[in-house]
């Protein structure tokens, strides 16, 4: 069966104006390929946005740049799902790597938005400062969306799928910071 766009775009529709009814839809249809194509579709959208207002876009470097951009988003992608479903197993949690795959790749539909908010960045400052707090609540939206992805595909409350998208932050602050201390003291006692 082949991806259509009535589909498709349904079920971004769905994303941005009712997320909840979305995730949790009992008989949702299941595509790699539909998620993959939006995952690619989102990559493009932001690469075109950012290379028209620098004007990369008419470079040959920007078609390059362009496929480097999807071909490491889609790594990206998969890597973040087989991380939480890796995780998930650590804690005893059974999960279908292919529903995470798929809602996971509408999660970050808002990225589209980032687009038009370049363009008003260019307004002014006033622009600038709107566009940002905009890209502020939109990168909160994602975390949320990604949230209620793990929330469906794993079957767990809305605070530990938060929980499962900051505890490898919090592991990664924690080995930086332990790894300074560890560096400074060995510099203090060759200093000495």
């Amino acid at each position: 069966m082949g991806i259509t766009t009535d589909e498709f775009f349904e079920n971004i529709y769905k994303v941005i104006f009712n997320p909840k009814e979305f995730f949790e839809q009992k008989d949702m249809t299941v595509s790699v390929r539909l998620a993959l194509a939006t995952i690619i579709l989102i990559a493009v959208i932001n690469k075109f946005s950012f290379g028209i207002f620098d004007g990369s876009v008419l470079k040959i470097s920007f078609i390059f740049s362009l496929i480097w951009g999807v071909i490491s988003v889609v790594i990206l992608w998969f890597l973040t799902a087989l991380f939480f479903e890796y995780i998930a197993k650590i804690f005893n949690r059974d999960g279908n790597l292919e529903k995470l795959l798929f809602l996971t790749a509408f999660a970050p539909v808002p990225y589209m938005f980032f687009a038009p908010l370049n363009l008003i960045k260019n307004i002014g400052e006033i622009g600038y400062i709107i566009a940002t707090l905009i890209e502020v609540l939109l990168y909160f939206l994602i975390i949320f969306l990604y949230a209620l992805a793990l929330r469906t595909v794993y079957n767990i409350t809305i605070s530990r799928a938060f929980m499962l998208i900051f505890i490898p932050f919090l592991s990664l602050f924690f080995a930086i910071y332990w790894l300074v201390c560890f560096i400074s003291k060995i510099w203090y006692i060759f200093s000495i």
